[in-house]
């Protein structure tokens, strides 16, 4: 031991260390600059932990390296997706035919809805007395007109009114056109001798009217309808009902209501 401690000289002991640095930089020296490819790289040996977070790029990714099978479920959302790049699925295909039906049916449905046009169904139409004379000619004037329906130059309007103790409710067809003719219940106009014009009176275009007493009920219809056509070829047909209650009845108001009532219902227009 004594020997080798002599034979052991400091240039010896630092030739030992530059033999190994030279060996472990040669290892190093190795592992040059793209000198470590794919085939250097064991199978699954470079896992997501070992990749710098936004080191792979899109440019770093190959054409088509990413396909289906390696996208985890659920992984890209609505929000990265380019719609233009998607096709239609067949469920929109579908949902278009089924709007274009809509719509086919929206436009079958606005035309039956022309051909009703200017119809009207009356419901009911309630109105107090609004006038009150001895004078059946002088209460009818006085009372306010209610309108009823209005077809063109036609309308059809209704009046409640007292006349001493009865009460009366009477309804009237009207033009503000010259050359009309029309057939109602009371009045008529076919020229001969007149027509039915802007300034005829309103005691000869009435339709028909009915009254009741105190305390009592009146209803009047007429099973022939009032008939108008006009110059320009227009026609239209009325059919009405007309009731009254007067006071109050043995089994109380009801549907009438309080007081004095008339009403008007039914349906009419374009013919």
């Amino acid at each position: 031991m004594e020997r080798l401690r002599e034979n052991i000289s400091p240039a010896l002991i630092l030739s030992v260390v530059a033999v190994f640095i030279a060996l472990s930089g040669g290892a190093y020296a190795a592992l040059s600059a793209n000198s470590v490819g794919t085939k250097q790289l064991k199978k699954d040996a470079v896992t997501a932990k070992k990749i710098k977070k936004n080191a792979v790029t899109a440019a770093k990714v190959a054409a088509n390296a990413v396909v289906t099978a390696k996208i985890k479920n659920d992984a890209v959302t609505g929000d990265k997706v380019l719609e233009s790049s998607l096709a239609k699925v067949p469920s929109a295909a579908s949902a278009d035919t089924a709007a274009n039906a809509s719509n086919a049916a929206n436009a079958t449905n606005a035309d039956s809805a022309k051909t009703m046009d200017g119809y009207k169904r009356l419901g009911l139409v309630k109105m107090q007395p609004s006038a009150s004379n001895p004078s059946m000619a002088a209460a009818q004037a006085a009372a306010t007109k209610v309108p009823l329906f209005q077809n063109g130059p036609i309308s059809v309007y209704a009046k409640c009114f007292m006349v001493g103790t009865s009460l009366y409710v009477s309804h009237f067809v009207e033009s503000s056109v010259n050359g009309v003719v029309f057939d109602a219940n009371y009045d008529d106009a076919f020229g001969s001798p007149d027509y039915l014009d802007a300034g005829t009176l309103e005691s000869d275009r009435e339709i028909f009217y009915t009254s009741t007493g105190p305390n009592s009920y009146t209803y009047y219809t007429s099973s022939d309808p009032t008939f108008v056509f006009t110059p320009e070829g227009k026609s239209y047909k009325y059919e009405t009902e007309l009731y009254a209650k007067q006071g109050t009845l043995p089994g109380g108001n009801g549907a009438w209501g309080p007081g004095d009532v008339c009403v008007v219902t039914g349906e009419g227009g374009v013919n």
